[in-house]
């Protein structure tokens, strides 16, 4: 004797409702799939270009803030991928150990400058041989001058003669930033005296200027 096939009763919703159909809209919802994870990719792109730059001499320091900001882009776009709002979680995982790795190997490259690479840091006074930057104060002052030079943590003070030629000062450095300072001001207040003053560092003027009575450079060096 047949009999008839059992179906399973339909679905209801709560209240013995029957349940609302699911609607086209909502089915390609559904089936479609995550969108592409923007944040992550440009994280990927700053945190690569950070990790090159900061082995760039010169300009490794801006690696820093793009490593910073892929840093910051990456885990915001990891977060969301957890959270299925974008896909490509494993791109932003991996846009986010490279801008660790190169914020690490911007750090790492610093202090290999400031401590084995460039030898002792700090402005000399006097100059001392091998240091890799070479600083040179010039004055001039018809009527003589008294003259302070170095840098704002360091200074020294002598007198430039009553001469048409140029005192100098030396100073020397390997790494570091420093506000280079040079100041020459008449001994006698009565006297007009013409006053100059230059600084350079390797040979280039970075800074010069002049009074009749005190003359004052000042320049930032790295």
């Amino acid at each position: 004797m047949m009999t008839d096939p059992q179906y399973p009763p339909p679905t209801t919703a709560r209240h013995g409702r029957p349940a609302p159909p699911v609607t086209a809209t909502e089915r390609r919802q559904a089936n479609a799939k995550p969108g592409r994870n923007i944040l992550a990719i440009v994280g990927l792109v700053l945190g690569v270009a950070a990790l090159v730059v900061a082995f760039v001499p010169d300009i490794g320091f801006v690696a820093w803030p793009l490593a910073g900001i892929g840093l910051v882009l990456a885990v915001v776009g990891l977060v969301q991928a957890k959270k299925g709002a974008v896909g490509d979680r494993g791109l932003a995982i991996t846009a986010t150990v490279v801008s660790v790795a190169a914020l690490l190997s911007t750090a790492g490259m610093l202090l290999y400058s400031t401590f084995l690479g460039g030898g002792e840091s700090g402005l000399h006074l006097p100059a001392v041989a091998g240091d890799k930057h070479a600083v040179t104060f010039q004055v001039t002052s018809a009527g003589g001058a008294t003259v302070r030079y170095g840098s704002l943590s360091d200074q020294r003070t002598e007198n430039a003669p009553a001469s048409t030629d140029a005192w100098e000062g030396q100073a020397s450095y390997n790494n570091g930033s420093y506000l280079l300072t040079l100041t020459a001001d008449t001994r006698n207040s009565q006297l007009n005296n013409e006053i100059s003053c230059a600084i350079l560092v390797d040979g280039k003027k970075v800074a010069e200027n002049s009074g009749t009575t005190i003359a004052l450079c000042t320049a930032n060096v790295s």
